[in-house]
């Protein structure tokens, strides 16, 4: 169903814009998403979708289609399980965080999962603990690998930035949909549900860790990734069950959060 807005003062227009800030999202518990990849994804995943909006220039007769945007918007606008809303195309480009060039956003209402959820989870399925992760591009890029890895949950500490902004939206690669997301209030909370769930705390330490190709890491872990700047707090630290460290060439401190997560995720495909 193909619905016309002229308005720019339309009470849609001004939800997604008040979606554009953490405390919109938080007090309206919806997101955007933008770009076809992740409408595309959220549509065939059967996500909760508000609307989706589209630029009132799209053509619906332009068969020159590289991308598959047209094809994939006539299929939505024909969807009687679908609500699109076409927009001036001036408007439109004001409200997506990557401007012009994007021809689909749309608006979910966020899933509702609970820290407690791990309980639910197969005893040997890892997790991934974010503990006050700051960069969006990290953010995303670890769910995509922890999705890709067969983590069970990522669980985000207080602290760490908002899972549904923008940025973090486009670095998971649509991948936010494979996996579950919970927050954690602090170090207690996770201490309560990861021993109440059977598993080991894994945290990195690069002054007392063992190599992390000489610890078991397969499964039934909860893999903590502390801040860029600032690395794993006290409170995680003294939950540690395992120490690990990625050996590097003299000289070099660390490795980005978003790599040294990868391959502490991939060493347990690995091993």
């Amino acid at each position: 169903m193909l619905i016309r807005i002229v308005s720019s003062d339309n009470s849609r227009i001004r939800l997604v814009r008040k979606l554009s800030t953490k405390k919109g999202r938080s007090g309206e518990k919806k997101f955007v998403i933008e770009g076809l990849n992740l409408v595309r994804e959220a549509v065939n995943d059967h996500r909760d979708i508000d609307f989706i909006m589209i630029p009132d220039d799209f053509d619906a007769s332009d068969r020159r289609d590289i991308s598959g945007l047209n094809a994939f918007t006539r299929e939505c606008i024909s969807s009687p399980e679908l609500t699109v809303c076409s927009v001036p195309a001036r408007c439109f480009a004001g409200l997506t965080d990557a401007g012009t060039g994007i021809g689909i956003l749309a608006v979910l209402k966020m899933p509702e999962t609970d820290i407690s959820e791990v309980y639910s989870l197969p005893d040997n399925t890892n997790i991934l603990i974010l503990d006050r992760i700051q960069d969006p591009g990290n953010i995303g890029t670890m769910i995509r690998t922890a999705a890709a890895a067969g983590y069970g949950m990522v669980i985000a500490i207080k602290g760490t930035a908002d899972i549904y902004s923008a940025k973090v939206l486009r670095a998971t690669a649509g991948m936010i949909f494979d996996i579950p997301f919970a927050y954690a209030d602090g170090a207690a909370e996770i201490e309560s549900v990861i021993r109440g769930s059977g598993r080991k705390i894994v945290v990195t330490d690069p002054a007392g860790g063992r190599p992390y190709y000489k610890e078991d890491i397969r499964k039934g872990i909860a893999l903590v990734i502390g801040n860029e700047g600032n690395g794993i707090s006290d409170e995680m630290m003294a939950l540690a069950d395992v120490r690990v460290t990625l050996p590097m060439k003299g000289g070099i401190e660390s490795l980005n959060a978003a790599a040294a997560a990868a391959i502490l995720m991939y060493e347990a495909v690995r091993q």
